[in-house]
């Protein structure tokens, strides 16, 4: 979508009330200037709401949190696939991540696939 477009989309989402301004982001990171974002939100979203889709956004921005996605993915579809029980041993997370031979600390990586895995409603043995 081109940025004229996605302008006209909000001016018009907004003069309908479907849409309203959430708050202004203070700080962005690598950023050299310019106007302040502005995150939009459903009318009536709560502030917890647009605090949790801004953590969610930064966290997809992340590499280490898309290596770990991806890397859980994996995971779930193998459990998928066998018939497994929903459950795994962190260790066995660990395995999967070092064959990866990423430039990230294994542990960082495989805490967030067994956050990422406790959210997909997968127990994970410690």
């Amino acid at each position: 979508m081109t940025e004229p477009t996605a302008y006209r989309s909000l001016k018009q989402l907004r003069s309908i009330g479907v849409i309203a301004s959430a708050l202004k982001i203070d700080h962005v990171k690598q950023s050299t200037g310019g106007p302040r974002p502005t995150i939009w939100a459903i009318e009536g979203s709560s502030p917890e709401d647009v605090d949790e889709a801004l953590r969610i956004h930064y966290q997809m921005l992340s590499p280490k949190y898309r290596i770990a996605e991806t890397v859980a993915q994996t995971i779930l579809d193998e459990i998928h696939d066998t018939g497994r029980p929903l459950e795994i041993n962190y260790s066995d997370i660990m395995d999967q991540v070092k064959e990866l031979k990423s430039s990230f600390t294994p542990p960082e990586i495989a805490d967030m696939v067994a956050q990422y895995l406790h959210e997909k409603g997968i127990k994970v043995w410690r």
